[in-house]
């Protein structure tokens, strides 16, 4: 009944205005063209297209067969992305009366309530809204700063990241839409608790607050590996995806490395015309294949010139929407580029070892994980590597190593000994025992040299592109992530793993009587 009664309440908020307009436009971009000109004044980026066809697809509240959905969103700062998905999108379910109850979250509770006063702004403002929609798009009853209700009966507020939330709800209505419009700040980048209290909220308390109905969009630039945005692109569920202010980069970079040296030398009080004169010498060289999100609103030089004046860091995480920090990384992103996948498990290995970092010592953090690193070598030198990474008691840390040995059939299994952690390789052999797994030994490694200087250990194999990592394991994805970020990483445990793991294969390489050409190659000294 009460969906009956809201589907009416629709049907008389789109009924026809004084002045007799109607039929507003259809499809999300033409209605922001129609109502909001000023904001849609300029072709629309292909992240406006794209997001405007999703939310196109989106049922109204009213409907009865309506699931929610859950729709994850990365793009660069300057994108529109709000334009879109904070204003137009909710303005129009409002006035259209598609959906009865919307909140607006950001990183903050006055951010929240500032894209709220914009909706006030055309409600009470927007004369083209008025002429279609009647009193639908007036002031209504309730016109607080933090929540309003309109004359048609839809209400919206506004909500910070952290703030007390659960069991609000409107009458018997949950949410039937929440847009998060950048929940993570700055702090973020820097704060792995703050990363993790905001995670917190958001699935312990936003998420819940709605119904299995409730439309969920989720608006973000990137600002950590493992902020928000990044985890929402693997969590079940969601549909997600990812923009780039240069979706592909010009094929000639040397020529833009010999720009950015003129443009960067600021001894030259011309520097930066001299630069731009470097370009248009060059235009169609520097140009050549280069795909833009958005030329119209940006352009490749203007771009470039952000990339040069802002550090290679900022412009991966605020235009690229990848939160990487290369300046301060040990190794060049190039490194992971390529051929560094692989789907199966070659049948030739010459070795085959596991190693087990527990991380349950004295010293490391709250949070960390135990990580398992599966290495396999090939005649040709090449390692092959998955990576088991979770959080986890040691029970379950010794149970899963059990399964990873018995699947992966490791010619030996290593287990850090630091501090109490010895204690683990007597649980580990007990348990072979117990499932028939003699035939792996187990060997407890004694690390003695700083971690950092072990784990650059790896760069030389990576460098030469011989480390192959598993395509369709979550854990050996973030493996490959803690790799990238070394050592600016808010977790170093699966490098840690993978370090003892190439020790170990050296080790049992060195010690076989036949001549083996991949012992040289392989030694790792402590």
């Amino acid at each position: 009944m009460a969906q009956q009664l809201f589907s009416e309440l629709r049907q008389e908020c789109m009924g026809q205005s004084p002045q007799g307009d109607a039929h507003p436009a259809a499809d999300l971009l033409a209605w922001g063209r129609e109502f909001l000109p000023a904001h849609f004044h300029r072709p629309p980026s292909r992240l406006q297209g794209w997001l405007a066809a999703e939310l196109d697809t989106w049922a109204p509240s009213g409907d009865s067969q309506r699931l929610g959905q859950k729709l994850n969103i990365i793009g660069p700062r300057g994108a529109a992305k709000s334009t879109l998905g904070s204003l137009a999108f909710p303005l129009r379910a409002a006035v259209e009366a598609r959906e009865a109850y919307i909140w607006i979250t950001s990183d903050t509770r006055h951010q929240a309530v500032m894209h709220l006063e914009n909706l006030k702004l055309e409600l009470s403002e927007n004369q083209r809204l008025h002429r279609t929609y009647g009193t639908a798009a007036g002031r209504g009853p309730v016109w607080r700063a933090d929540a309003i209700r309109l004359p048609n009966g839809v209400a919206i507020e506004a909500y910070g990241t952290g703030q007390r939330i659960r069991g609000y709800r409107r009458r018997a209505e949950r949410p039937t839409l929440v847009i998060c419009d950048d929940l993570q700040n700055d702090q973020h980048m820097v704060s792995a608790t703050q990363r993790a209290a905001s995670r917190r909220w958001f699935h312990g308390t936003l998420l819940k607050a709605g119904t299995k109905r409730t439309h969920v969009l989720h608006l973000a630039t990137a600002l950590h590996r493992e902020a928000l945005a990044i985890e929402l692109t693997t969590t079940p569920g969601w549909h997600s995806r990812r923009f780039q202010a240069i979706e592909r980069w010009p094929r000639n970079m040397l020529l833009w490395e010999e720009w950015e040296s003129i443009y960067a030398d600021l001894e030259r009080a011309d520097c930066r015309q001299q630069a731009l004169e470097f370009y248009q010498r060059h235009r169609a060289a520097m140009d050549e294949g280069a795909e833009l999100l958005w030329p119209e609103e940006e352009d490749l030089y203007t771009l470039m010139c952000l990339r040069a004046e802002g550090g290679r860091a900022a412009f991966e995480r605020e235009k690229q929407s990848s939160p990487i920090q290369p300046d301060l990384c040990e190794w060049p992103e190039s490194y992971f580029d390529g051929a560094l996948w692989f789907a199966d498990w070659p049948a030739d290995l010459q070795v085959r070892v596991l190693a087990l970092d527990p991380s349950q010592g004295r010293d490391d953090r709250r949070g960390d994980y135990s990580a398992f690193a599966l290495v396999g070598i090939d005649r040709a030198g090449v390692l092959y590597v998955e990576a088991d990474l979770a959080r986890r008691p040691a029970p379950q840390m010794v149970a899963d190593g059990a399964d990873l040995c018995a699947r992966f059939q490791p010619d030996a299994f290593g287990v850090e000994a630091n501090q109490f952690q010895e204690l683990l390789a007597g649980d580990f052999l007990a348990e072979f025992q117990r499932r028939n797994l003699l035939a792996h030994a187990v060997w407890t490694i004694d690390n003695r040299v700083n971690k950092r200087v072990r784990i650059r250990r790896l760069g030389p194999y990576l460098a030469a592109r011989r480390v192959r990592f598993k395509a369709d394991s979550p854990s050996t994805r973030l493996l490959v992530d803690q790799l990238r970020d070394f050592p600016i990483a808010d977790h170093d445990d699966g490098p840690d793993a993978l370090e003892m793991a190439l020790r170990l294969a050296g080790e049992l390489l060195g010690s076989r009587t036949a001549p083996d050409p991949l012992g040289n190659r392989l030694r790792l000294s402590d």
